[in-house]
């Protein structure tokens, strides 16, 4: 393969994170935009080299969104903390133990890594150093499939839309629930389980840390 310039790698970075984040590639407007180009031909000349230099798929037909690296590029990308990750995969810092029941001390510190698929994940999903991953405990979230020992996926955001299953914090301690609203006594986090209570900010104030957006079951 030919060398890139400094402006071809540029272009081919953005066009690599857009669709680590998105799951689509970018289109020739937004590579446009993010390199600065007056004119949409400055960047279909890009493109064009980056394609010549073998950096980029051919497309079978015309697309907006038809600007994918080959697998050769992909590879330029790996770095020492990507050793273990193709773009099938995604590896994840584990931080611990979050109660799915009672609640106990949070626990932050790294225990290992956890190393699940990128299907498993929405679209577009989360940056990368936002997501981490908490294994739940208890029986309070059975009832939204979350089990004791599961490992959680969750994007790091204090909030949330309602309905969404949330890790939220009480003072050093921390929980899985539902995050929901109640007209009469506002926000409050719902477990999945009759045999737990709802927990009303009113009684007790929380924040809201992170939203789960997947979640793995079994040994990592």
């Amino acid at each position: 393969m030919e060398k890139m310039t400094a402006t071809q790698l540029k272009a081919l970075t953005f066009i690599r994170t857009t669709m680590d984040s998105t799951g689509s590639a970018p289109t020739l407007r937004e590579i446009c935009q993010f390199m600065g180009y007056s004119a949409v031909g400055s960047a279909q000349d890009l493109i064009s080299a980056l394609r010549r230099k073998g950096f980029l798929e051919e497309p079978s037909k015309q697309a907006a969104r038809s600007n994918v690296p080959t697998v050769a590029a992909r590879d330029l990308f790996y770095d020492d903390t990507r050793a273990e990750e193709d773009r099938f995969t995604i590896s994840l810092p584990c931080l611990g133990s979050v109660p799915a029941g009672n609640l106990i001390e949070a626990v932050e510190d790294r225990v290992g890594t956890l190393r699940m698929s990128t299907s498993m994940l929405p679209k577009p999903t989360p940056a990368r150093e936002t997501l981490f991953a908490l294994k739940a405990k208890g029986e309070s979230m059975i009832g939204a499939g979350i089990l004791d020992g599961d490992w959680l996926v969750v994007a790091s955001q204090q909030t949330a839309p309602v309905h969404s299953i949330v890790v939220a914090r009480f003072e050093g301690d921390a929980t899985v629930k539902r995050l929901m609203k109640d007209k009469a006594r506002g926000w409050y986090l719902k477990p999945e389980n009759p045999e737990f209570k709802p927990i009303y900010a009113e009684d007790r104030a929380f924040e809201v840390i992170g939203r789960v957006i997947g979640l793995q079951r079994g040994m990592i």
